[in-house]
């Protein structure tokens, strides 16, 4: 992903963030560190354990900006909801950012592209790099 596409800046620049500067991400403490640039990330297939990713990353992103429906934006999630590293593995490595929906699902749409032209299965570990 790059943070000069205009499809994905936003989804590009939260990810950055949170890979390079965790301090500028929510949930926020101290030396907090967000794999998947030095430390791979692992493909997620099963669709309850995304779902309880999902519900755990709208739940912060609620608790850090209160009601945010009725507006265009939504909770995006790093490491994605589709890694065994999301929001409720339980070791708060992660960071949600409300961004605008368009970009949010566009960098979904990206991400299962990425799996499936790779062939990805289940476990299968992965990285992530963010161009300018």
């Amino acid at each position: 992903m790059s943070q000069s596409d205009p499809d994905v800046d936003e989804s590009a620049l939260h990810i950055y963030d949170a890979q390079n500067r965790p301090e500028r991400t929510f949930p926020s403490w101290p030396n907090k560190t967000v794999p998947g640039a030095s430390e791979p990330l692992h493909r997620l297939i099963d669709a309850d354990e995304q779902q309880k990713n999902r519900s755990k990353s709208i739940a912060t992103c609620n608790n850090a900006w209160g009601d945010y429906s009725g507006t265009s934006l939504q909770c995006d999630e790093y490491p994605f909801a589709s890694t065994k590293e999301g929001s409720n593995k339980g070791d708060d490595r992660y960071s949600v950012r409300l961004i605008e929906g368009t970009d949010n699902e566009e960098g979904g749409r990206r991400l299962n592209t990425m799996y499936t032209l790779n062939r990805m299965l289940d476990g299968d570990p992965f990285y992530v790099k963010i161009t300018r």
